[in-house]
C-alpha cells in the first residue's frame, strides 16, 4: 500500500505543471489535498467508532485503499487543472481514511497485547517502503516522460494493496476467533470448578470435622488443640 500511497502527493504539482499550470496554483494542489485531509481523518475516526461499524473496520479500511486507489486510476486521466482539483479532493478524502483506520484495524487484528510490537513491524515495513515507492515513481517518469504512468503505476499498487487485505480478513482473520474456542470453553470450565471463596464456614464445625474424620478411620485424636 505504502508503494504506492505516497507517490500522488509528489508528483501532482509537477503533473501540473507539465500541463501548462501556473506555477502558484499548481503549488496550491496540496493545499487543497491538505485541507480537505484534516476533516476526513477525523470523520472516518467517528465513523469507524460507532458500534455497529467497528465489527466491520477492516472492510472499511478495504474500501479506504481501493478508493485510494481508483482516484489514481481516474487522476491519470486528468487533462487540466479542474481534473487535478477534483483529484486533490477525493485523494484527500481516502488519504485520510487510510491515515485514521489503519492503526484502528491493527488493533482489531493483533489484539492490544501484540499491538506494540505490531506497530514496530508495520511502520519499519512503512519505512522503507516509503524509500522505494516515489523513487521509483522517479525512475518511472525518467524513463516514459509521462506522468499518466505514474498515477497508474501508484493506483495499481494499492488496489492490489486493498484486495489483499480483503481476501486475507475474509479467509483467515475472521476465521481466528473459532480457533480461540476451546481456550473459552478451558477458561469457562476451570471457572466453573473453582472452589468459591466466599462461602463462610463455622469455626466449630471446622474442629468437629478434624476431630471426626480420624475416629471414622479408628485413628484416636488426644485433644481438640492437636486436631485443629
Amino acid at each position: 500500500m505504502v508503494l504506492g500511497l505516497f507517490v500522488p502527493p509528489v508528483f501532482v504539482v509537477s503533473y501540473a505543471k507539465d500541463l501548462g499550470v501556473p506555477d502558484t496554483q499548481a503549488a496550491f494542489l496540496l493545499t487543497i489535498l491538505g485541507f480537505i485531509d484534516i476533516f476526513a481523518r477525523p470523520t472516518a475516526g467517528f465513523i469507524t467508532g460507532l458500534k455497529k461499524v467497528r465489527p466491520y473496520s477492516v472492510y472499511l479500511f478495504s474500501f479506504a485503499m481501493f478508493f485510494n486507489g481508483f482516484t489514481d486510476l481516474t487522476g491519470s486521466t486528468a487533462s487540466d487543472y479542474g481534473g487535478l482539483v477534483v483529484f486533490c479532493i477525493f485523494f484527500g478524502i481516502s488519504y485520510g481514511m487510510v491515515g485514521a483506520l489503519q492503526f484502528e484495524v491493527l488493533m482489531a487484528i493483533v489484539g492490544t497485547h501484540k499491538f506494540s510490537s505490531a506497530i514496530g513491524l508495520v511502520l519499519l515495513l512503512e519505512a522503507v517502503a516509503v524509500l522505494i515507492g516515489p523513487p521509483s515513481g522517479g525512475k518511472l517518469l525518467d524513463t516514459t516522460h509521462v506522468y499518466k504512468y505514474v498515477f497508474i503505476l501508484a493506483g495499481t499498487e494499492v488496489l492490489t494493496s486493498s484486495l489483499v487485505l480483503l481476501l486475507g480478513n475474509f479467509f483467515c482473520i475472521r476465521k481466528r476467533p473459532e480457533a480461540s474456542q476451546p481456550e473459552e470453553a478451558t477458561s469457562e470450565a476451570e471457572r466453573l470448578h473453582k472452589p468459591p471463596t466466599d462461602v463462610r464456614v463455622d469455626s466449630r464445625e471446622v474442629e468437629h470435622f478434624l476431630k471426626a474424620e480420624p475416629e471414622k478411620n479408628g485413628e484416636v485424636v488426644h485433644t481438640p488443640e492437636t486436631s485443629v
